[in-house]
């Protein structure tokens, strides 16, 4: 038993090592969506300045940050309004969050469950009004206690938010689906 405990522990910072390492060639060599391949070009750029990022900037920056395990550039996506959150791997089972308590959970989150992989496969461009859109990410991620593998969807939907004359992408709700 103290032998299996042993190769696991093992395992598991093999793992964790190769994470930091960068992509996984099978990642490295996967295209993405032209609209994506586009508009990543143009992500906001590293102050946080998002006046100007369009859906595909933000979906880009929410897929980075994830992957990376860091909220921040997660949390710039979001607005003056609550959040919709209800992500497997979470401590609560979903509720509406500020700004302030969804760093907290998805800190949590990213503390508790090692992401293997969150990509977008599927988008849908702004409606005919052009105010509302939403991508469908693969998620695959380990929890931390255990180590069991799970492999879910994450919706994040988004909003064009209006203040005065300026216009900004805000999420506007992120939950998993199995």
């Amino acid at each position: 038993m103290e032998a299996r405990l042993r190769i696991l522990a093992i395992f598991g910072c093999l793992i964790l090592a190769a994470s930091w390492l960068g992509p996984a060639p099978a990642r490295a060599g996967k295209k993405a969506p032209p609209e994506a391949v586009a508009s990543r070009d143009e992500s906001p750029d590293k102050k946080g300045n998002v006046d100007d990022a369009g859906p595909m900037d933000v979906f880009a920056d929410i897929e980075r940050g994830w992957n990376s395990g860091n909220v921040d550039p997660i949390l710039r996506h979001f607005g003056n309004q609550k959040v919709a959150i209800s992500v497997q791997g979470t401590g609560p089972s979903g509720g509406t969050f500020s700004r302030n308590q969804s760093y907290y959970l998805l800190k949590d989150l990213f503390r508790y469950t090692l992401t293997r992989k969150f990509e977008f496969v599927q988008y849908r461009k702004p409606s005919d009004e052009g105010s509302q859109t939403f991508a469908v990410a693969e998620r695959h991620y380990q929890k931390s206690d255990d180590g069991r593998l799970f492999k879910d969807k994450v919706y994040v939907s988004l909003h064009l938010e209006r203040d005065g004359n300026q216009e900004r992408w805000v999420v506007d709700e992120i939950k998993s689906i199995r």
